[in-house]
Order: C-alpha cells, then structure tokens, then sequence
C-alpha cells in the first residue's frame, strides 16, 4: 500500500472508530454515511491543500468520487492524480 493509500485508509478508519481500512474496501459498507463522507473530504483538503477555502481543486473532485467509489485505493489515486508529487 502507498503512502497516500495509507493515509486514507487511516483517516477513514479514524472516522469509523475503527482500524484502518483495507485498500479495496468500501467506506460506506464499512458504516461510513455521507456525513462521514463530508468529514473525510474536509479532513483531506485540509491535508493536501492547507489553507485552500473556495478555490480547492481537491474537494470537488472528491465529492464526486466518493460517491463511485469510495475504497482507500480509489480515493488516493485521484489525490495523487490532482495533486501529483505534492500529494505525500
């Protein structure tokens, strides 16, 4: 697992209340809601593009994917893909 997968799977696992999520897991079949997906996405703005308020690239494109697909895997490769080497 990358270091972005990592993380994410840990953030998840934090909202949860539980352990990190396995990479192909899905978030919301793990008791994740779309509150928690809320909280996900603003803990992971604040990560990658601190101090970034209307103007994150991020967050858009997260509110779109977790809704597909909502796996620790998933999730990092778009940061790494929005973001590229800053996303670590």
């Amino acid at each position: 697992m990358n270091e972005v997968t990592e993380i994410v799977a840990t953030e998840m696992g934090d909202i949860l209340a539980c352990r990190p999520l396995l990479p192909d897991e899905d978030f919301f079949l793990c008791g994740g809601d779309s509150l928690r997906a809320v909280e996900l996405i603003s803990r992971l703005v604040a990560r990658y593009e601190p101090g970034s308020t209307e103007k994150s690239v991020l967050g858009p494109a997260l509110l779109l994917v977790i809704f597909d697909e909502a796996t620790p895997e998933s999730i990092a490769g778009l940061i790494v893909n929005q973001l590229g080497r800053r996303a670590r």
